[in-house]
């Protein structure tokens, strides 16, 4: 089940920050992205990558690496032009497709590529913390769209210590309410940061700049159809309809779901959910599904006395916090820039959900259980 994961978190434990020379073409054009869309020049120069790049010797943070970079270039040559084509070149097509066959997740921008593969410390001497990081790949740039994923990656960082808690409580029966405490500090720790979103992302900027790069091709009325990747003879010339990336592909609230026994009724949301696991790294995919097993057949067992249970409650409560304030976001920096601009889609997340309907739903089932 991948259960060491959660002793480190789903954040990775190398992240490749340069490929070998061979890809320095697919790195020029990723590092001057921001130039290159400001000038409207990513369909000429993604015309000058070379077509079929050999990945075979790439270990694996080279290749979340080539994914991340392949997945910006091919997002912005997607939404970095006037007009919307449903195709994307060889170039870009062949050696992305490739790439992601052996790490076994679509062709597409995902959060592991956006958030948990794309950032750095600032001082290498100092400990970790929000200031002290920065994201490596960007599409336009700015202190907004850093922050936005910075918020992200805070989160990511410091969810192992609820993580390893709730293991260690949980799966590991080592039922000593010290370790839940530690649990409950550790997504108080998790809030607070979510609440800093807006300190350095302004909604605005966000909607206009950052949002409508990081749409998919399913449920999106530029791409009704999908998306044809030319060169791969594996999609026989048929379009693909993949979704965009969206924080629905962290690991993080799924596998507390499971942990805490939070459970969500099946309908047309909940399976947006289980579809967002494709578009996760293959061990957090795997690690949820162990989880979900566990959760159905083994945490029922639990003989936990009522302070556990009180405990456990709290813990509940401090994720419907979470869900909460992902809501008041959704509808601050999506749903209400949606009423004065007309540059961008409302209806649906970049996912391609319609989410406040399925944010909300989600908040109303984190209850705790004896409420």
């Amino acid at each position: 089940m991948h259960q060491e994961i959660l002793d480190s978190g789903f954040i990775p434990n190398q992240i490749c920050e340069k490929l070998p020379a061979s890809f320095d073409d697919v790195e020029n054009l990723a590092r001057e992205l921001p130039k290159v869309l400001a000038n409207e020049q990513i369909v000429e120069r993604v015309g000058q990558l070379e077509r079929n790049k050999d990945i075979n010797n790439l270990n694996i943070s080279e290749l979340e690496r080539a994914m991340l970079l392949y997945s910006y270039i091919g997002h912005a040559y997607m939404w970095g032009k006037k007009h919307v084509e449903n195709t994307i070149p060889a170039e870009l097509a062949v050696t992305w497709f490739a790439i992601s066959e052996k790490l076994e997740r679509p062709p597409i921008l995902s959060y592991a590529s956006y958030a948990l593969n794309n950032w750095k410390m600032l001082d290498d001497t100092k400990p970790f913390d929000l200031e002290n990081i920065v994201i490596m790949q960007n599409f336009l740039g700015g202190v907004d769209e850093d922050w936005f994923i910075m918020i992200h990656v805070a989160i990511e960082y410091e969810a192992k210590e609820i993580l390893s808690n709730l293991k260690s409580y949980f799966l590991e029966k080592n039922l000593d309410q010290s370790y839940l405490q530690k649990a409950l500090d550790s997504i108080k720790k998790i809030n607070a940061i979510m609440n800093r979103m807006p300190e350095k992302c302004d909604p605005f900027i966000y909607y206009n700049r950052v949002r409508p790069y990081i749409f998919g091709w399913k449920n999106n009325p530029g791409t009704p159809d999908g998306v044809i990747y030319e060169g791969v003879d594996e999609y026989g010339g048929k379009p693909q309809l993949f979704r965009g990336e969206t924080g629905a592909q962290s690991s993080i609230v799924p596998a507390l779901d499971a942990l805490l026994g939070i459970t969500h009724s099946n309908d047309p949301l909940r399976e947006y959910l289980d579809e967002m696991r494709l578009y996760m790294p293959k061990e957090h995919r795997e690690l949820l599904n162990g989880l979900d097993q566990w959760s159905r057949n083994e945490r029922t067992k639990l003989d936990l006395d009522e302070k556990s249970v009180t405990l456990i409650n709290e813990l509940i409560k401090e994720v419907h916090i979470f869900r909460d304030k992902h809501l008041e976001y959704a509808r601050i920096y999506i749903y209400e820039q949606s009423l004065t601009n007309n540059s961008n889609s409302n209806i649906v997340g970049t996912g391609g959900t319609p989410f406040m309907k399925y944010l909300d739903k989600h908040l109303q089932e984190t209850i705790p259980a004896n409420d």
